[in-house]
């Protein structure tokens, strides 16, 4: 009985979503497509996928590569062979962030824990914690950032605040990093499909996407550090699009502004003011908008819009027109590098 109300939950949201929409729904956006350019960049794999290098150290972001088909979600597992193609191996990554605990965030993240960043510590929710378990040993460090979180006072803001001791600090001194309280959009259908928490590690990983369950959603403030530990670029990353004030930067106390905010497309129309809040509360230099494509296609060389949205320009124009006029907007393809903003 179980199964059939699943299957059921199913049907109806890809009948909701329909089908994935080709790149003339884009209108006028321009995709990027840099290479090979100098450090400090990042490098984006999909989806919401990162990799920031910055003085011989590297943070990864919720890498993704997997991304099974609506017919596999009732029975995931890690596709490895589109794994080892798509994620570097990248032994100076010594931070591993992920902002939630569903399948298109986490489901690749112990196969790139145990394989190709074999020096990173991952940093995540409980909940997500939990899961990873299944398949990283116990003598692999993880951190929860649950603990460390910048914590909202109350529903309407304004925004969160910072722990006195809130930073994760890199191995190298390279990076710090502040988890932040967020939330999730709804789904296009209006329910929480995968909401929920895990209060034990699990043994398996969940092989129906009803079980990847949320836990705690979480924004993350990276900054670059120099020689001296002083901050040299301020990154503000969520992969979710978030109801305001959630995920908002805190105000650590420094006085310093924020230099690029990576924003996901996904479930943008499901939230107010999103993301003119967030665009407002930060005026970035520059804004990368991620989690634009269909994840339910492995091609890079045959991109889809992500299904289910309406008019990824009318995200564009928001964005472009609560921006300073001197502020950058990319939209970056999969495998391709973004430049961060000169200083």
């Amino acid at each position: 009985m179980r199964w059939m109300l699943m299957v059921l939950v199913l049907m109806l949201m890809l009948m909701t979503a329909g089908c994935a929409q080709d790149l003339s729904q884009l209108g006028p956006i321009k995709l990027s497509d840099e290479h090979k350019l100098t450090q400090p960049k990042l490098e984006y794999f999909g989806v919401a996928g990162f990799r920031l290098r910055w003085r011989d150290e590297a943070v990864v972001f919720d890498p993704f590569f997997s991304r099974p088909s609506p017919l596999q979600l009732l029975w995931l597992t890690p596709d490895v062979k589109r794994i080892k193609d798509g994620m570097p191996r990248t032994p100076e990554a010594t931070m591993l962030l992920v902002g939630h605990a569903h399948y298109d965030h986490l489901l690749d993240v112990a196969w790139v824990l145990n394989h190709k960043t074999p020096n990173a510590t991952f940093y995540g929710s409980r909940t997500a914690g939990h899961i990873l378990r299944a398949e990283v040993s116990a003598e692999r460090e993880f951190e929860d950032a649950e603990q460390k979180m910048a914590w909202l006072p109350g529903p309407n803001g304004p925004r969160p605040i910072a722990r006195e001791d809130g930073w994760f600090k890199s191995k190298k001194g390279a990076f710090r990093a502040m988890p932040i309280q967020s939330s999730h959009a709804p789904n296009v259908t209006q329910i929480d499909l995968m909401g929920g928490s895990y209060q034990q590690d699990l043994k398996t990983l969940p092989k129906s996407f009803r079980n990847w369950k949320e836990g705690q959603t979480l924004a993350w403030l990276v900054d670059l550090l120099d020689e001296n530990g002083k901050t040299v670029y301020r990154i503000h990353f969520q992969d979710s699009s978030s109801e305001e004030p959630y995920g908002f930067p805190p105000d650590p106390g420094d006085n310093r502004g924020i230099d690029v905010v990576i924003l996901p497309v996904a479930s943008w129309i499901q939230v107010k003011r999103y993301p003119q809040a967030l665009i407002e509360a930060t005026q970035p230099k520059l804004v990368v908008l991620c989690h634009w494509e269909d994840f339910f296609s492995g091609d890079p060389d045959d991109l889809k819009v992500l299904r289910g949205e309406k008019d990824e320009y009318a995200l564009y124009r928001i964005v472009r027109t609560t921006l300073p006029q001197a502020s950058q907007i990319v939209m970056p393809k999969p495998f391709s590098e973004i430049a961060l903003p000169p200083l």
